[in-house]
């Protein structure tokens, strides 16, 4: 059995690397060897279906280049210092090039672990944030529309659906609290339809216009 995180690493259209979107999910993993589902390959069973949750909900995205994207997984709970130990480069099935809105903003995906007597519910609660989002995607009040809500919450669902709890390998979307060093099962979450906003998430400056005496433009 084994606690993995797994780094998602979407490359933007500029191919500038401060500018990708970074996110992190967790799993616990139980391995088969009677069948040969070793860490290894279970771990491919997740990324495939992390694979099919951004094609899932790539209409709604922008930005992207269509190649180039990556997977890193880490056992969480191997000894400092960690490296991952399976990566996967992956594509888009078609090209994610459409307007953005900025990238500071995004759509947060939350979810959760039952509720457990003497922890804090925090501890079991995460979350990703998903973009750059499509220009598109936003409505006449600046809200995420409807029907985007409903693609990125139908892609949780599925991926949910997609665990493999069957037999003795298999393996769960979970929390991991590096500060507990405990874990809950994902059981719920929502998505809401108020956009998220944070200045670090925002692209790297290609041009600066100057004004006021000596000023000089820099590129």
């Amino acid at each position: 059995m084994a606690r993995i995180s797994v780094q998602t690493i979407l490359k933007t259209t500029d191919n500038i690397g401060q500018n990708f979107v970074n996110n992190t999910w967790h799993f616990d993993v139980d391995e088969d060897f009677t069948t040969n589902n070793d860490l290894d390959t279970q771990t491919a069973f997740i990324f495939d279906a992390l694979e099919d949750f951004y094609e899932d909900i790539s209409g709604v995205l922008a930005n992207l280049a269509t190649t180039g994207h990556r997977f890193k997984a880490v056992d969480v709970e191997s000894p400092a210092p960690q490296f991952p130990y399976l990566e996967r480069v992956w594509d888009f099935g078609t090209a994610i090039n459409q307007a953005a809105l900025p990238h500071e903003v995004c759509v947060v995906g939350s979810f959760e672990a039952d509720r457990e007597s003497g922890v804090n519910q925090a501890s079991r609660r995460g979350r990703v944030f998903l973009g750059p989002i499509s220009l598109s995607q936003s409505d006449n009040d600046g809200r995420l529309k409807l029907t985007a809500q409903t693609t990125i919450a139908q892609a949780f669902t599925t991926l949910k659906g997609k665990e493999d709890t069957s037999g003795e390998g298999g393996w769960t979307w979970i929390i991991w609290s590096k500060t507990r060093q405990d874990f809950g099962r994902v059981t719920s979450g929502h998505v809401d339809n108020a956009f998220d906003t944070q200045r670090r998430r925002g692209i790297q400056s290609t041009l600066r216009s100057t004004w006021g005496d000596d000023s000089t433009p820099q590129g």
